[in-house]
């Protein structure tokens, strides 16, 4: 084993013990959260894409790309549980497409739902489908690493998953396994993530607040993902004219 790997080895038995061991303590929080296309996206669109697509087509890609507010999201948590949800409204008006499509990347309508002491991620859709189903989140395995920057005032250290296509950096000193869009499992609260095209970035941390939090387990038709799955596929199915 190189000295690199023990390093990172050693590094992770740290701070998970470090979490671990205050994460029993009566904690809460309100996370609050902003979400916008990342830069790197932005940049390619601007100098690669744009002048190579239709005009028409690029009316409504500035609307996504370049005429959008940030989108405003909220994790809170209390004693091991979380609940994440997009606090911004769906809009069918026709010149909020930019924003939909924003909103949607940001978490849409779901809920997600951490329960850590129980080992328990749920997601709940109430739109998709037209009713309500809860299915499990799926496992999600990071990679550590001993990257580090400040963000909001914390030392944040860097993980990464799916081939380094999520980018997450977290913060030891807030013990909650959670973050944006049901993100979870890494030893702290998630202050920034990169994921696909979105960028959430925590704007206000309120940690033990006066006012108690609830968290409430969501309810619905509770399903497996596979059985999820096979609901959205055949739906996808229905509307496309596809067997």
């Amino acid at each position: 084993m190189s000295m690199k790997h023990l390093k990172i080895i050693l590094f992770f038995s740290l701070v998970t013990n470090y979490v671990t061991t205050f994460s029993q303590v009566n904690f809460s929080g309100i996370v609050h959260y902003e979400s916008t296309i990342n830069k790197n996206t932005l940049t390619n669109y601007l100098k690669n894409r744009r002048d190579t697509i239709d005009e028409n087509l690029v009316k409504t890609l500035d609307k996504v790309y370049l005429q959008l507010k940030p989108i405003q999201s909220k994790l809170t948590f209390n004693n091991g549980s979380g609940l994440f949800k997009v606090l911004d409204q769906m809009s069918t008006k026709d010149n909020d497409l930019g924003m939909n499509i924003a909103k949607v990347s940001a978490g849409g309508s779901k809920e997600y739902f951490y329960d850590d002491p129980n080992k328990k991620y749920l997601i709940k859709d109430c739109e998709t489908l037209g009713e309500c189903f809860v299915y499990p989140n799926k496992y999600l395995e990071w990679q550590l690493t001993q990257e580090s920057k400040i963000v909001n005032g914390y030392r944040v250290f860097k993980a990464t998953r799916s081939n380094r296509k999520v980018i997450a950096w977290y913060t030891t000193k807030i013990p909650v396994n959670f973050g944006p869009k049901g993100e979870y499992g890494l030893p702290g609260l998630i202050l920034e993530i990169e994921i696909g095209k979105t960028i959430f970035k925590a704007k206000k941390i309120i940690l033990n607040p006066k006012e108690k939090i609830k968290v409430k387990k969501p309810k619905g038709n509770l399903v497996t993902l596979e059985e999820y799955s096979k609901m959205i596929k055949k739906g996808t199915q229905s509307i496309f004219g596809k067997k």
